[in-house]
């Protein structure tokens, strides 16, 4: 929020320094985050009229401007796409010094003299950008000083960090309000005196509020043979200061108020309002509305509608609308002041990435019974800056007016909570002087404080206004607040090390996606988000992959294509209701794709398979000591028909497998992408705490290899299980190394190799025990799976 200290001397007697005014406010608790002079003293430069613009002959973007500096006529190279002939404009002559220290010297620009320049605002150093030149008011004489013309004055410009919690200090009076309790002042409001005609307001205009929730009140004037024009330089200058640019006067005034009293005012054109009444009602779904930014936006159903007699004229709370704003042309204004149901006007501004100084203030909590204040002064400013006549009366629907609150004053506990002996005399005199009204030890809070809600608040306005320096400081018991991490946060953090040292990289991703996509490319829905912070974020992940696979495009358009990585974080599982809170788990998501060892002068080449991602899978298992864990065929939309699940009796672990070809295709990756997800509470749980130790075996291991031909739909993993059922106490390991199709197999067959391990912990194995168990285990597949011996 940009204070002007200049403007703040309207409301108070300021002498103070405004640096140091600047710490005394951020030790009461609005931290000033930057105080930037505004200097307008403007040697050489001065008011000039452009009386013709032709094109630079060697430079499309340039222009040759002749300019009457009141003196001479100035030939000047300007590069402004918005300069024109018969503007008012400030001419830095020769020998001009600019804010930025530039020096203006005659010059020639691709063969063409340049005798000075046409300056910009933020060439001035009187705002941080500017879109093109500054085009002046037209009634400034021609050859004044700048800043004599428009009657500027230094100021300083404080940038104040107001907090959500403090919608009161978003204007000047705001922030005069917390001055004025500081230096022990009464801050002078600007007084409203309205000449009305006798003419009444209801007769002309008729409120409707169909939406109690949205749009709890709803207040209007109306002005008639009203002159739309340019603002005066006072006006203009009080708005730029603080960031805003001039449109017209009727606006500028709207603006004004806004950012003298905090609250938002609309200017409609009285003449474009149809049926002569004002409807406030619900967005339906998908309903369209072309804001003032010309942009036409779909609405979601809910959003606050201000209509008149056929449609809507404004997005309550948030913008108006290009068919009722006000122009050159309008004659008659209707003047709106509103107060707006801070929850939604918060939802429907994130829905529609639309944020205005309007919706910043009403998402926080306006003063419901402080918009007549401000309708009054911007009436009374248009009256004097633009002419017309204010017809007579407010029209105002307020069904349900909202009353103020009151706390009881416990002197006891605050003094507890502070460590302070203050009476109730001194609490009361630094609660009134922030315009609350302490009676009878019951303090009443005024609606423009909707942030004091019991007795703890009363205490933190009394400590910094107190002055947190004044309250002296007391012995604290010293409490030992470090605690260890638990076992499963330990189990994390060694997964996430064990993969950093397989060479993967750990990703971090929010948990908000576009729910759409997702469920158009895997029909899995997502738990919606009732307040998104875009159209495009509105649900809660109920997997890892989405996530990865958006950081593996942003990699791939980046030219990044070989990637390993990984991602612990939370997913959100849908309940049957959604009304009820998702279950959440915290997963282990893992994606490969590319080429195995990267851009290496030494590297095969060869990209990331199937069983790279199961490798990783069973080196997890391996580590964290997984027994009787086994792979099962898995598929669904998200894996593709060859991916396995990883079960533990009945506990599924997690899948792996490659990313359909749906979503990459959606993604556009070039090369497969092979992933793996898995519950980590799950893994956690099945994984084998006890370990015992064993030593090596003193009596080496005898190996023997064998090789089986089985029908080709005979998972590996049935004949492994009875293999090592049947392999005795001295069977080891069982692997398999090779699996083959083709010339010497029959159809329908397929050739499995496995590399058996004995050993024996007491002696050395003989050859007549080993060829026995094998006969053991060639007969058990044999009768299970009429296996044959490969030839």
């Amino acid at each position: 929020m940009k204070i002007s200290y200049n403007w703040l001397k309207d409301y108070l007697d300021l002498t103070i320094e405004p640096r140091q005014l600047a710490d005394r406010l951020s030790l009461a608790g609005l931290e000033v985050e930057e105080v930037r002079e505004r200097k307008v003293n403007f040697p050489q430069v001065v008011v000039g009229l452009v009386l013709t613009v032709e094109d630079h002959p060697k430079a499309d973007k340039l222009k040759i401007c002749r300019v009457d500096s009141g003196e001479e006529d100035l030939a000047i190279v300007c590069g402004a796409a918005n300069v024109a002939a018969g503007q008012m404009v400030a001419v830095a002559k020769v020998g001009a010094t600019l804010a930025n220290g530039m020096k203006i010297h005659k010059t020639k620009i691709r063969g063409v003299e340049s005798e000075g320049m046409i300056c910009s605002e933020a060439e001035l150093g009187l705002s941080d950008r500017s879109e093109g030149i500054w085009v002046l008011p037209d009634n400034l004489p021609k050859g004044a000083p700048l800043d004599k013309a428009l009657n500027l004055e230094n100021d300083f410009i404080f940038d104040v960090a107001v907090t959500p919690n403090r919608p009161d200090c978003l204007s000047h009076i705001g922030i005069a309000r917390e001055i004025g309790a500081i230096l022990a002042q009464h801050v002078q409001m600007p007084e409203i005196s309205l000449t009305e005609i006798k003419e009444k307001a209801d007769k002309h205009i008729k409120i409707q509020i169909e939406s109690i929730d949205g749009c709890p009140r709803y207040s209007a004037r109306l002005i008639k043979n009203v002159k739309v024009g340019e603002s005066p330089g006072w006006l203009v200058q009080r708005l730029e200061a603080v960031g805003m640019r001039s449109i017209n006067n009727v606006v500028d005034v709207t603006n004004y108020v806004l950012m003298e009293t905090g609250h938002p005012l609309h200017a409609f054109d009285y003449d474009l309002i149809r049926g002569k009444k004002i409807v406030v009602r619900e967005s339906m779904e998908r309903e369209t509305f072309t804001t003032l930014d010309d942009k036409q936006r779909e609405l979601k159903a809910g959003t606050v509608l201000i209509c008149d007699g056929k449609g809507p004229v404004a997005i309550g709370g948030i913008m108006g609308g290009v068919n009722s704003e006000v122009s050159i042309n309008s004659t008659n204004v209707l003047l709106e002041s509103a107060y707006f149901n801070p929850e939604r006007i918060q939802i429907s501004s994130r829905y529609l990435g639309l944020s205005t100084e309007a919706s910043q203030r009403f998402e926080r909590g306006a003063d419901p019974n402080g918009n007549i204040y401000a309708l009054n002064r911007a009436a009374q400013l248009i009256n004097e800056l633009c002419g017309g006549e204010i017809f007579a009366g407010v029209v105002d629907a307020y069904p349900r007016p909202v009353q103020p609150r009151q706390i009881l004053l416990q002197v006891d506990q605050i003094n507890n909570l502070l460590g302070t002996a203050l009476t109730a005399v001194e609490m009361s005199e630094i609660l009134e002087s922030i315009d609350l009204t302490v009676e009878n030890n019951r303090v009443t809070i005024p609606t423009f404080r909707p942030d004091l809600q019991g007795v703890a608040d009363l205490a933190e306005e009394i400590a910094r206004l107190y002055g947190l320096e004044n309250i002296p400081p007391s012995r604290l018991i010293t409490i030992d607040y470090q605690v260890g991490m638990n076992e499963f946060d330990v189990f994390v953090n060694q997964i996430k090390e064990m993969l950093a040292g397989y060479g993967l990289q750990e990703v971090i991703t929010s948990s908000m996606v576009n729910s759409q996509l997702w469920d158009e490319l895997t029909g899995q829905k997502m738990y919606p988000i009732l307040n998104p912070i875009s159209k495009d974020l509105d649900g809660l992940r109920n997997s890892l992959l989405p996530s990865l696979a958006q950081v593996m495009e942003y990699n791939r358009n980046r030219k990044y294509s070989n990637l390993k990585l990984f991602e612990i974080n939370r997913i959100y599982l849908p309940p049957r209701d959604f009304h009820q809170q998702p279950q959440e788990e915290l997963h282990l998501a893992i994606a490969l794709t590319g080429k195995r060892d990267g851009n290496l002068w030494y590297s095969s080449g060869e990209l990331f398979d199937f069983y790279d991602i199961k490798g990783l899978a069973q080196l997890i298992g391996d580590k964290i000591s997984l027994d009787n864990c086994q792979f099962i065929s898995y598929s669904d939309s998200v894996i593709q028909e060859d991916g396995l699940a990883l079960v533990q009796g009945n506990d599924q672990l997690g899948i792996i497998g490659r990313l359909s070809l749906k979503i990459a295709a959606r993604f556009e990756f070039d090369n497969p992408v092979y992933v793996a997800e898995f519950q980590l509470q799950k893994l956690f749980e099945n994984r084998k705490i006890d370990k015992k130790y064993q030593p090596i075996p003193r009596f080496p291991a005898v190996e023997r290899d064998l090789a089986l031909m089985v029908d080709e739909n005979l998972a590996a993993a049935e004949l492994v299980e009875v293999m090592r059922r049947e392999g005795g106490s001295w069977l080891t390991k069982v692997e398999i190394f090779d699996v083959y199709q083709g010339k010497q197999i029959p159809a329908g067959k397929k050739s499995l190799a496995f590399h058996f391990n004995f050993q024996s912990l007491e002696r050395t194995l003989t050859e007549q025990e080993i060829n026995e168990q094998m006969n053991t285990i060639f007969e058990a597949v044999n009768h299970s799976f009429q296996a044959k011996l490969r030839e």
